[in-house]
C-alpha cells in the first residue's frame, strides 16, 4: 500500500482530493527518509494531522444532520433550515449571524449576479442572504461537493460546485466577484507565494478575501499584524477593509 493509500485508509480522508493529499504528503515527507519504515509511519500520521487542520477540524459533530435538513427544505430561500446547515461547518457557523451585513457591504462595491467561491465549503447555503445568483465553487471534499450541488439542482439554481484542490487549477471560471473566505493562509502553508499567483489568475474584477481573527473554535484572538504580507501584496487594490465577527475582510478590485 502506498503512503497516499495509507493516508486515505481512514474514512475521514477518503473523499478528499488526491491532489491535496499528495501535496500535503510531499510537504511533510521533506523532513523524513521516505525509505525508512518508521519515518513512513510518521509521514502518514503527520499528513493526517495536517489534513485535519486544513479540512476535518471544520466539521462539527452534527455534520451528518445536514442531509436531513436538506431533505426537509421546501424553498431555496428557507433561512431557518439554511442556518441549521451553515452551523454544522465551523467556518460558516462563525459567520452565520453576519451574512446580511457581509453581503450588504460587498454590494456597495459590486452588485454581483455571479460568484466564484474558492474553498467554498457549505457557503452556497448563504444564498438566501446573498440573493438568487449564479454560484460556482471549488471544494476539496467530494461529499460536500455533491451535497451543495444537490441543493442547487433541487431548486433549479444556476451554477455548480467542482471537486478539486484549488492549488491544482490553472484556469478559473469568470464571475463578477470571487470569494476566498479564510482559505489563503492554508494555501500559503502548502505553497509559499501561491496567493500572488492565484490573484493574477482569477478572472474576476472584484475579489473578497477574509482572514480569521480568532483561533479555530474562538478560544484565543489572532493578531492582525500577521497579515502585513497580504496588505503589502494588495495595498493599491483594496477598496475597503472591515471586520465582522471573528473575520477581517478585504474587498479588492483587480
Amino acid at each position: 500500500m502506498s503512503l497516499l493509500e495509507e493516508v486515505k485508509d481512514k474514512k475521514e480522508f477518503r473523499k478528499l482530493s488526491e491532489d491535496l493529499i499528495s501535496r500535503v504528503l510531499v510537504k511533510v515527507s521533506e523532513k523524513y527518509d521516505v525509505t525508512d519504515k518508521k519515518d513512513q509511519k510518521k509521514i502518514v500520521k503527520e499528513t493526517r494531522a495536517r489534513l485535519r487542520e486544513l479540512y476535518s477540524a471544520f466539521r462539527m459533530r452534527n455534520f451528518t444532520k445536514k442531509n436531513r435538513y436538506l431533505e426537509e427544505m421546501k424553498d431555496w430561500e428557507d433561512k431557518e433550515i439554511c442556518k441549521k446547515i451553515l452551523q454544522v461547518h465551523l467556518s460558516t457557523r462563525e459567520r452565520v449571524d453576519y451574512y446580511d451585513d457581509l453581503y450588504m457591504k460587498i454590494r456597495k462595491h459590486v452588485d454581483f449576479k455571479s460568484v466564484l467561491d474558492l474553498g467554498c465549503g457549505l457557503n452556497v447555503f448563504s444564498m438566501p442572504w446573498m440573493g438568487r445568483i449564479d454560484y460556482y465553487g471549488i471544494e476539496v471534499n467530494q461529499e460536500d461537493v455533491d451535497f451543495c450541488n444537490d441543493y442547487l439542482e433541487k431548486f433549479g439554481l444556476r451554477g455548480g460546485i467542482r471537486w478539486g484542490d484549488v492549488l491544482s487549477f490553472d484556469n478559473y471560471l469568470k464571475a463578477e466577484v470571487c470569494f476566498m473566505f479564510k482559505v489563503l493562509e492554508g494555501f500559503e502553508s502548502l505553497e509559499r507565494d501561491f496567493t500572488k499567483k492565484l490573484l493574477d489568475k482569477i478572472p474576476c474584477k472584484y475579489i473578497v478575501v477574509s482572514f480569521a481573527t480568532r483561533s479555530l473554535g474562538g478560544k484565543k484572538s489572532i493578531s492582525e499584524r500577521r497579515l502585513k504580507w497580504f496588505e503589502k501584496l494588495v495595498e493599491e487594490k483594496v477598496l475597503e477593509r472591515f471586520k465582522l465577527g471573528d473575520e477581517v475582510y478585504f474587498v479588492i478590485r483587480t
